[in-house]
């Protein structure tokens, strides 16, 4: 008895048919079950519905299907499907460590940002990403330590674009706007993500000594700078910096939230740290004309 022959479809078409019918329905269509269906979409980057997707489906309330991702390397664009197995591993073409655990971050962040933190787990970053469940584990044992890493990550690069923008201003006021308006235009782009990361518990306990350190250190920084810069004593420049730094933060937040605009954030934020700034500095010196506005 001849065996039947292969079923051959490319990427995009499986991915229509795994979204528009159950894995179950797809796989007897095509004469395997549905755990070789699975592992055929595992191992060629497809995603497909997770349990409970079809129930939500029928009241209405399921999401979105992801977007394709590309082929992982060493998998073309068509899939055979053979009834009765599933294909044959691809080649183990593997990036490097630190490519790997950009990628794995980078899966993470789309899958919060389209269906919450609820829906993550290190096997479903796994199939998305186009790697083994064992070898997402060897990255992030849990998935509280793939959420804090992830939040880190997202820290720094605001962080990272804020130096990168002080350094090219040379006044103090130049200085001071570019921080305060380019940390808002990172959490317009970010704040989405960083809203939701930091709501986590696992990440508030994973990095409040190491934020509460950093913010501390920061604020030391910028209040060095304002006091020897106008002879302000340290202890009041620090209490300002910490206040307007808090303020700068809360228009942060109402950002993220979408209770704030971009533009209307930038104005009132950097506008109520630079006359802060100004009007302090103009009780500890009376400066001469125009020098105060280099504060």
């Amino acid at each position: 008895m001849r065996a039947s022959p292969p079923t051959e479809l490319t990427r995009a078409e499986l991915f229509e048919r795994v979204w528009r019918e159950p894995l179950s329905k797809v796989a007897g269509e095509f004469g395997v079950s549905a755990s070789g269906l699975a592992k055929i979409c595992d191992r060629t980057a497809i995603p497909y519905p997770t349990r409970g997707h079809w129930a939500k489906a029928r009241a209405g309330r399921a999401p979105l299907p992801p977007a394709l991702p590309p082929a992982p390397e060493g998998v073309g664009e068509t899939v055979p499907i053979v009834p009765g197995r599933s294909v044959t591993r691809r080649p183990r073409a593997r990036l490097a460590f630190e490519d790997r655990r950009a990628h794995l971050l980078d899966v993470a962040a789309q899958i919060i940002l389209r269906e919450g933190l609820h829906a993550l787990s290190i096997k479903r970053l796994a199939r998305e990403a186009g790697v083994t469940a064992p070898r997402a584990y060897h990255f992030f044992p849990t998935v509280d330590d793939l959420l804090v890493e992830l939040a880190r990550r997202e820290l720094q690069a605001v962080r990272a674009a804020q130096v990168a923008e002080v350094e090219t201003a040379t006044r103090p006021a130049d200085r001071l706007r570019l921080s305060t308006v380019t940390y808002l235009r990172q959490v317009a782009e970010r704040g989405v993500l960083l809203q939701t990361l930091q709501g986590a518990p696992a990440v508030r306990r994973g990095l409040r000594r190491e934020q509460r350190a950093l913010r501390a250190a920061n604020t030391a920084i910028v209040a060095d700078r304002f006091s020897r810069s106008h002879r302000v004593p340290d202890d009041v420049a620090r209490a300002a910096t910490t206040v307007l730094t808090s303020l700068v933060l809360r228009a942060g937040r109402l950002l993220a939230r979408g209770r704030l605009d971009l533009p209307d954030a930038e104005a009132l934020a950097a506008d109520i740290v630079e006359t802060g700034n100004r009007r302090l500095a103009a009780r500890f010196r009376p400066a001469a004309p125009g020098g105060v506005d280099d504060a």
